[in-house]
């Protein structure tokens, strides 16, 4: 669970890193088109990380560990939280294919 979170954390900083990287360089389309890509993604790894840390926190009390929160985290980590990859990826790689639709279409 720790690496797949990590991982998705890992995206979701090299998608912040490029989006601010195109603002500064007044590529204001660019981001615009990773916008919705960015949300989902900024969305899959909070969220994974915040179970990761009630799943933990459920285990340090000193009481027995809650297994519905490890359970939910494990599946979130282990079904849901890989998509970051692929929305690394259309956020930094995906505004040209916007871009293009979006001009076929005011024509």
């Amino acid at each position: 669970m720790g690496e797949r979170v990590s991982g998705a954390l890992d995206d979701l900083e090299a998608a912040t890193d490029w989006l601010l990287a195109a603002l500064e360089d007044g590529r204001m389309g660019e981001a615009l088109a990773g916008a919705t890509p960015y949300l989902r993604l900024f969305g899959l790894a909070a969220g994974g990380a915040l179970l990761a840390r009630g799943a933990l926190a459920s285990t340090a009390q000193g009481a027995p560990a809650d297994e519905a929160r490890i359970l939910t985290a494990r599946f979130f980590a282990e079904n849901l939280i890989g998509e970051t990859a692929s929305l690394r990826a259309s956020v930094t790689q995906g505004a040209a294919a916007v871009l293009a639709a979006e001009a076929a279409f005011r024509a």
